[in-house]
């Protein structure tokens, strides 16, 4: 029988668990120095008193809040070369501004054993950045009231910082549209060459061409001018020529890394670049300063990514945001010698 002649306390409900108002208190802040059983018979006798928590909001000078940050598990040291974590950690300890944050660095496992840590304390937000949550995890994320945002990748339930892959495309292809036009007898004929082992953004590169072909009028098949490798390693000697006998005359590559080998491939097949081939990148990455030729690519910036991500992050906790929040950032081209 619920309690409604006074307010529930926290030690109404430990009395009725058998429990310490301190463990009670933990399973209430998501505190993960709990056992799963005495959390869920917490919030089991919590709602059958009617306990309400008070509505306090965090004051910002006074807040301290500790940041999950979940990164990819992954072997492959081509992916781990894509992002710069340390630039995004900056990003995020300057978007929480005046705000402390203790950002707390996991691998994101088949598992949840990157939430269960007897150091971590009350957790405020889990970041999911460049990396997918598993449907188990997410799901004790949500038990337990904590907020969670993806970074680079998009779900509707939850709150997202991500680039527009299509804009970024659209202006890829845009320039590539102008150069050619500029050469009276020049038609575009591009292909992409995708890295499925980053599944979600090949897709969304992918598709973001695709639609972006589609805009401006240039043939673009999904099925047979898609080329994809698991590793760059993969990629054969004389492919650019298996490219140029297609009758192909413009390469859009899933990032700086890919276009760079097919770059020096290029070379080495006695092609000149834009001459025969238009190339473009994505990501802007240092590795471009290594070659030659500046490659045309499209900037990703993952200080602000992290820049934005606490922005989200200090309104959803701070102020108490109720929707989901979904940031599209628009990309910026980096001018090259290749288109």
């Amino acid at each position: 029988m619920k309690q409604t002649d006074k307010r529930v306390t926290l030690q109404d409900i430990a009395d009725a668990c058998g429990t310490s108002a301190s463990t009670v208190s933990r399973v209430l802040n998501n505190s993960v120095l709990t056992t799963e059983d005495k959390r869920e018979l917490v919030l089991e006798t919590a709602e059958r008193l009617g306990y309400r928590k008070r509505n306090i909001r965090k004051q910002q000078s006074r807040a301290i809040l500790n940041i999950v940050l979940f990164l990819p598990e992954t072997r492959s040291a081509s992916v781990n070369l894509f992002y710069d974590i340390n630039e995004f950690i900056k990003g995020l300890y300057q978007g929480f501004d005046d705000v402390k944050a203790n950002v707390i660095v996991r691998i994101n496992q088949s598992d949840d054993k990157g939430l269960h840590h007897k150091k971590l304390g009350d957790v405020d937000a889990c970041i999911f950045s460049f990396t997918t949550p598993k449907p188990s995890l997410v799901k004790r994320i949500r038990e337990r009231g904590i907020p969670l945002l993806l970074v680079n990748r998009y779900a509707p339930r939850h709150d997202s910082v991500i680039y527009d892959s299509e804009q970024a495309m659209g202006i890829l292809v845009e320039r590539m549209v102008a150069k050619a036009r500029q050469r009276v007898h020049k038609v575009v004929h591009l292909c992409y060459i995708g890295f499925p082992p980053v599944a979600y953004v090949d897709n969304e590169r992918r598709n973001g061409l695709a639609h972006a072909c589609a805009r401006f009028g240039i043939p673009f098949d999904v099925e047979s001018d898609v080329y994809e490798f698991q590793s760059i390693q993969d990629i054969p000697h004389g492919f650019t020529h298996t490219l140029h006998e297609k009758g192909y005359n413009a390469i859009v590559c899933f990032n700086d890394y890919v276009a760079i080998d097919i770059y020096n491939d290029g070379i080495r097949c006695g092609y000149s670049f834009p001459k025969d081939f238009f190339l473009t990148g994505y990501d802007d990455s240092s590795a471009l300063e290594l070659i030659d030729r500046r490659i045309d690519t499209i900037r990703f910036d993952t200080h602000r990514l992290g820049l934005e991500s606490a922005k989200v992050l200090k309104r959803r906790i701070i102020g108490r945001l109720d929707k989901p929040v979904h940031i599209r950032l628009d990309c910026d081209y980096v001018s090259g010698d290749t288109l």
